[in-house]
């Protein structure tokens, strides 16, 4: 397999550390605004990812952050509850604090001064990250900027995407993975030792709309952004992000469960998982539960953080709830 076709989808680098040192240095770089200036960032939480997806860069972050200001004898702070790579300028909320002693009058020249200069900050973090960490990503994976595969990394010349598709859904359906097995048999015989993954989530929405959205061909691309081959049918086959992740559904209990032989392009050939979509509906939201069994052993970490990147977080994006 080339790596042009290992690298269409479920690449990732964590940042969160990187993320808090650009932050510190660029917030507390943006020096005095009518005598007032921030200090320091007092705390900073939250997850930050340069992904790869159909060989493309793209940023995901979801940060929270408290940064002190002081001027004019007066000080306080500034909570950010949400920075996040799908916001604009006027998104952002800024939660304040004033310190004992201190004017609220100094406060509001703070939050008009000094917001704004925060929010340009936070607009060119997600450039930022690309210029800082894109080349070397693709260096990593084997691809030059271009997203095609890099010189001297063993690759071939990547086939157009309608000959990439075809020769991905030709790959053979293996039989449902028994949940209990740590070992399973690829198409070839081979023995897989294997691993399972679960992660959950909670949408703002109704378990049958929320069902639509996994299983209606039609509406998947809103929220994989790629197209889609799915029916909730027994027997049906199942083909999702231009066909990187292929399989076939063996059972249906609308709304509730949906059951798939599920494969990432990265596994050994001929071998599948079997991935168990659970929705459970409360009294204002709906959980989503992810359980994949038939993991090859060692890429239980990189199947998790993708399952929650290209499921979870972009189920979220289209407005089904807040990433978390």
């Amino acid at each position: 397999m080339s790596n042009f076709i290992t690298n269409y989808h479920w690449r990732t680098k964590d940042l969160s550390r990187w993320a808090k040192d650009w932050f510190d240095e660029k917030l507390l770089s943006i020096g005095e605004l009518d005598g007032l200036k921030l200090e320091s960032v007092s705390s900073f939480e939250g997850d930050c990812e340069l992904g790869m997806r159909k060989a493309k860069l793209i940023t995901i972050y979801d940060l929270r952050m408290t940064v002190r200001w002081t001027g004019h004898g007066s000080s306080g702070s500034f909570t950010i509850p949400e920075i996040s790579h799908d916001m604009d300028d006027s998104d952002y909320v800024f939660d304040a604090t004033l310190d004992s002693g201190s004017k609220s009058e100094i406060e509001s020249r703070a939050k008009k001064n000094l917001c704004p200069a925060m929010c340009q900050v936070f607009q060119s973090f997600p450039k930022a990250i690309v210029e800082a960490h894109g080349p070397g990503f693709y260096k990593e994976n084997g691809l030059s900027p271009s997203g095609t595969p890099g010189g001297g990394s063993g690759a071939t010349t990547p086939q157009p995407a309608g000959a990439t598709t075809l020769q991905t859904k030709s790959a053979p359906t293996a039989a449902p993975v028994p949940i209990d097995d740590p070992t399973t048999k690829t198409s070839k015989g081979n023995v897989v030792n294997t691993s399972s993954v679960r992660i959950d989530g909670q949408f703002m929405c109704s378990a049958s709309d929320l069902f639509d959205f996994l299983t209606d061909e039609s509406k998947i691309p809103m929220w994989s952004r790629n197209p889609a081959k799915m029916k909730p049918e027994v027997g049906a086959e199942m083909s999702l992000f231009g066909g990187n992740v292929i399989g076939k559904v063996i059972n249906v209990d609308r709304p509730k469960e949906v059951v798939t032989t599920w494969r990432a392009p990265t596994w050994p050939a001929g071998h599948f998982g079997q991935l168990k979509t659970t929705l459970v509906e409360g009294s204002d939201s709906t959980k989503l539960e992810l359980h994949l069994t038939g993991v090859p052993v060692g890429t239980e970490e990189e199947t998790e953080r993708n399952l929650d990147i290209f499921y979870l977080r972009s189920l979220k994006q289209i407005g089904l709830g807040t990433i978390l």
